[in-house]
Formats: C-alpha cells, sequence, structure tokens
C-alpha cells in the first residue's frame, strides 16, 4: 500500500512533466514558431484549453506530497526551499504574462509580454532542471542549498530546457496549422538528438554518482525516445508528441528512485491514509477523466474556428 502511494506521487509529478512540458516548451519557441502576430497568437492559442488544466497535476502532486509524505516535504522544502521559491515566483510571472498578453491590444504591449514569456518559460524550465539535479546528488535533511549551481545541476537544467523545448516543438507540429506547424517539425528534427545526447550524458553521470546502474536503466528509455522522435515527427507528429512527453517525464521517475529510501520513513499515519483513500477515489478519477476529454477534444490543428482562451 506505501508504494502505491509512492508511485501516485511519481504518476502525478510525472504526468504534469509531460502535460505542461508543451505549454513550457511552446513558450520557449513563441518567438521561433513563426515570423508575425499570427505565428505568435497561433502559439499561444495552441496551448490555451491546455494550460490550467495542465497545471492542477503540479498542485495534486505538492497536496500529496504533504499529505502523504509529511516528513518527505519537510526534508525536501527545507533543503531546497531558496530554489523552490524562486521556481514558484518565476511559474507565477510565466502565468502572469499569457494572461496579460492579449489584453491590450498594441503592438509594443504584446512584443513586451513575449519577451517575459519567453524568459519566463526558459527560466522555469531551467529552475525545474537544477531542482532534478539537486535531488538527484543531495542527501535529504543534510541542509539547505543555498546555492544551487553545481554542474550537475546545470547540466540538468541545460538537459531540461532542451528537452521541454523539444517536446514543445512536437505539440505544436500536433496543434499548429499546417504552414506554421513545418517550423515545428524543423525544430523537433534538428534538436531531438542534441536533447537526447545531454538526456543520456545526465543520466550516465548520474548512475557514476550515485553509483547505480538502476539510475541509466531508469533513464535509457527517454534517450531512445528522443532520438526516434527526431525521425518519426515528420510522418508520425503524434506519435512522437508521446515519445517527447516519455522523455519530459522521466525525471520523475529518476528522482523517484534517488528518494525512495527517504520516503519510505516518511509515511504518513494509516489512519491519515485511510482518511485520504475515499477523496481521492474521487477526485483523482474525475480530474483524469477531464483531461482525457479535453485532450480528446482539442488535441488538433487549429483553425479560424479554434477557441481563443488567451
Amino acid at each position: 500500500m506505501d508504494l502505491a502511494w509512492y508511485g501516485l506521487l511519481g504518476t502525478l509529478f510525472g504526468g504534469y512533466l509531460a502535460l505542461d512540458g508543451t505549454a513550457i516548451g511552446a513558450g520557449i519557441l513563441l518567438r521561433a514558431s513563426g515570423y508575425g502576430e499570427r505565428a505568435r497568437r497561433a502559439t499561444i492559442t495552441s496551448f490555451g484549453p491546455f494550460f490550467l488544466g495542465n497545471e492542477v497535476w503540479l498542485v495534486m502532486t505538492v497536496a500529496t506530497l504533504l499529505a502523504v509524505f509529511p516528513r518527505l516535504e519537510g526534508l525536501l522544502f527545507h533543503g531546497h526551499y531558496p530554489l523552490i521559491v524562486a521556481v514558484l515566483l518565476i511559474w507565477l510571472v510565466r502565468d502572469g504574462s499569457v494572461w496579460f498578453r492579449s489584453r491590450v491590444e498594441r503592438p509594443g504591449w504584446r512584443r513586451g509580454w513575449d519577451r517575459v514569456l519567453v524568459g519566463t518559460s526558459v527560466a522555469f524550465a531551467a529552475g525545474l532542471g537544477l531542482l532534478v539535479g539537486n535531488l538527484l546528488v543531495a542527501v535529504p535533511g543534510a541542509g539547505t542549498v543555498w546555492m544551487p549551481f553545481g554542474w550537475y545541476p546545470l547540466l540538468w537544467a541545460l538537459t531540461t530546457v532542451s528537452v521541454f523545448t523539444v517536446h514543445g516543438a512536437s505539440f505544436l507540429a500536433v496543434r499548429m496549422p499546417d504552414d506554421l506547424a513545418r517550423a515545428s517539425v524543423r525544430t523537433v528534427r534538428r534538436w531531438a538528438s542534441p536533447a537526447a545526447a545531454l538526456t543520456a550524458v545526465a543520466v550516465v553521470l548520474g548512475g557514476v554518482i550515485q553509483s547505480g546502474a538502476v539510475t541509466v536503466v531508469t533513464g535509457a528509455p527517454a534517450v531512445l525516445a528522443l532520438f526516434a522522435a527526431g525521425r518519426v515527427v515528420t510522418g508520425r507528429p503524434r506519435f512522437a508528441l508521446l515519445l517527447t512527453a516519455l522523455a519530459a517525464a522521466t525525471p520523475a521517475a529518476l528522482v523517484g528512485v534517488r528518494l525512495l529510501p527517504a520516503a519510505e520513513r516518511s509515511f504518513a499515519t494509516e489512519a491519515a491514509l485511510a482518511t485520504l483513500e475515499g477523496p481521492l477515489t474521487i477526485v483523482l478519477p474525475a480530474v483524469a477523466a477531464l483531461q482525457l476529454w479535453t485532450w480528446w477534444v482539442f488535441l488538433r490543428r487549429i483553425d479560424s474556428r479554434t477557441t481563443v482562451f488567451f
């Protein structure tokens, strides 16, 4: 039962990375997805229906961590709260840029918020990568990491930005109009292999640092998925999107393997877990069903009839 809770936590975090990674990557590519307002408007419209729903998974991840693993939450938040606070602030600014960008119809206003969205999307992906890198090498409970910029976390920051960029491009290759989707297809074909190479280096070095082959085995599918995505995106963009989603979610599995010993000592009491079971059996299926419906309905090319959310 305890492992089931831990598996749920990892699934929620991995789901967040795979789902919101599309919007993060699209934000990174906002100014590279085509020239002019039409291309940028199409980019934001492409992830509009999914934007808020994707972030529900992060909220549910944090809620599950707080409720089921209170001691682990304390170790993680105490050890990494400077970085976590910075990532949360970047997240808020990023969300605000999406909301504010189209509120005033002045080119200068929109260009300004475009730059904010691109910058915060890159910073948010890098911050997540720094957090992953630190979690993979830091000892839980060893103390606060005030300067989380060692070489290995920086490698993961670069890797995460590259993977989310390819993931966002795969998503845009599915959602953008045909003439604009070509740029996204080229991005996937050009950058999928470098992203795979970075992921391979990060995973192998992680295995060396942690003296465990399990890290390499866990990360290997992401490397293969990225290589494959670059080769199938032209004819099968939806399949490429599934492959890059796997790569985007892989850090959740790597962190999960790393923190399992600490998590086993951090479960809430049996009474608390029993109290949570009832609400979760209602909330989780409802959220999953709504997400499946949203992606089923909206995962198609946008056109002049597409609803604009932001």
